[in-house]
């Protein structure tokens, strides 16, 4: 049995611990929130304890500590679980800065212990299977790729920069996380953003170049009322492939023929499962920590992913294209 703390259990974090509380073989034991109110109502519906200390989530009957704290404390309590040997699921972005998230891995990796950063969007049918028509050439040579997610102004210290490094750091991370895992590092970045307005609201229109010549445009927004979207165009020799999470039919992909016209235009359906993308990926930090093998999502790669939002806000805030190497 895995007996598991969770650390912060607002929205996100009453969620995940929900979904732990679902997984064969683990339990949610004890849960602690700044806001006392918010660890009790977490823990009485899965009889988890409530610790009035964040140290009673790491004391000797805890095998493994969730972190779902504000960003700007990410670190702190993923070095204090790993000193005391604990197992760490961490929600993205992994930390605030670039020098923390050395020191996270340091210290996990002196430690021994696995960690897990939750980028999610690995686990969502659409950008699954992207990725995986790119990766086959299904798309040809992809020349172009648009991603935006679009949401209302979060409340509270998402709206304070310095916490939560914004739009760019806190949500469109999600996008450059799946650039990464798709297509590697970009070589130039070049951003332009609206930070300067939180707490009212925050945008950004990022422009990164790949080596192998894929532009991507990514676009992210605190500015809208018409609630969460999604979206992205993938366009390649061979097609154009889209995404709508507005539509019913989510993912279309447009084929070319010989003559470089359109030759088949064909709707993929993502099949509605039981399980939900967080639910599969708590899912596969237990099985890493039950049969000791490394987690599909590391330090080192939550690590990557923050040094390219950070130099996505950097381009942002100075207005110079960054050479990223």
């Amino acid at each position: 049995m895995i007996n598991v703390a969770v650390i912060g259990t607002g929205g996100l974090g009453s969620q995940h611990a929900a979904n732990f509380a679902q997984i064969a073989d683990c339990r949610v034991k004890r849960v602690y929130d700044v806001v006392a109110e918010n660890a009790k109502n977490c823990a009485e519906p899965l009889g988890a304890e409530v610790a009035s200390d964040p140290d009673q989530c790491l004391s000797d009957d805890i095998d493994a500590v969730v972190v779902v704290t504000p960003t700007d404390v990410h670190a702190e309590y993923c070095i204090r679980a790993a000193q005391a040997g604990k197992h760490i699921f961490c929600e993205k972005p992994m930390t605030r800065t670039l020098d923390e998230a050395d020191e996270v891995i340091e210290t996990v990796e002196a430690a021994g212990v696995k960690m897990m950063v939750g980028h999610v969007l690995r686990f969502f049918p659409e950008y699954q299977t992207a990725r995986q028509m790119i990766k086959d050439g299904q798309l040809g040579d992809v020349g172009m790729i648009r991603m935006a997610r679009i949401n209302l102004m979060p409340r509270g210290w998402f709206a304070d920069l310095q916490r939560s490094g914004g739009v760019i750091l806190d949500m469109i991370i999600h996008d450059f996380d799946w650039l990464l895992w798709t297509l590697g590092p970009p070589e130039r970045i070049y951003a332009r953003g609206l930070y300067e307005q939180l707490p009212a609201l925050d945008y950004a229109l990022c422009t990164l170049r790949f080596p192998q010549g894929t532009v991507a445009f990514v676009e992210g927004s605190w500015a809208d009322a018409g609630g969460f979207r999604t979206s992205f165009e993938i366009t390649g020799s061979g097609g154009l492939l889209t995404h709508d999470s507005t539509e019913s039919t989510t993912l279309i992909v447009q084929r070319r023929g010989g003559d470089g016209q359109v030759s088949e235009k064909a709707y993929l359906p993502m099949t509605p499962t039981a399980k939900s993308p967080y639910q599969t990926e708590e899912e596969l930090f237990i099985a890493a920590v039950e049969n000791d093998h490394e987690p599909p999502i590391t330090a080192r790669d939550g690590r990557e992913a923050v040094r390219l939002a950070l130099a996505v806000l950097e381009s942002a805030q100075t207005g110079h294209v960054i050479h990223y190497a």
